[in-house]
């Protein structure tokens, strides 16, 4: 079986606001019921003998979290971390805490600010929904649910 044939679509509300973030060059919407919390990078614990796109481990208020690049895991693309990356925080419906590093936050927006896309291209399963803004610019909704249960996510290591 598949990782795709195993994610479920995600159904968003347009009543649940969205965060903004920035992954390289390409803007994400994140459901906030998602999201438990954004923070700056703080130290992370390096795991030896994972991919390079798992940055090791941080302890955010005596829980362990797995740090993860997403961009160097969806588009092998390191992030560039500067003073505007951010750590967020899974909302841990599993007991596990995973910590997703954004190059930038845009912001919390309201998801009727947008213009689905129903025909999009991108068929990832951590893609619920592709967007336009008022500018015309295009927005991919994480599926944060598909991303967390995807083998090749959950397998940090060879």
């Amino acid at each position: 079986m598949t990782e795709q044939s195993n994610t479920k679509v995600q159904k968003i509300s347009l009543a649940i606001p969205v965060l903004g973030i920035t992954i390289n060059e390409d803007r994400w919407l994140i459901p906030m019921n998602d999201i438990s919390e954004i923070l700056p990078v703080p130290k992370i614990t390096p795991v030896f003998l994972t991919h390079p796109w798992f940055l090791g481990v941080i302890n955010v208020h005596d829980n362990i979290y797995g740090v993860c690049d997403l961009a160097h895991y969806l588009d092998e693309k390191p992030t560039r971390v500067n003073v505007k990356t951010r750590i967020f925080l899974t909302a841990s419906r599993s007991r596990t805490g995973y910590a997703m590093l954004a190059e930038s936050v845009l912001g919390i927006r309201d998801l009727m600010e947008f213009t689905r896309q129903p025909d999009h291209e991108d068929k990832r399963p951590v893609i619920a929904n592709i967007y336009n803004d008022r500018q015309n610019r295009s927005w991919r909704m994480l599926n944060l649910p598909a991303l967390v249960r995807l083998e090749s996510f959950l397998k940090v290591s060879d």
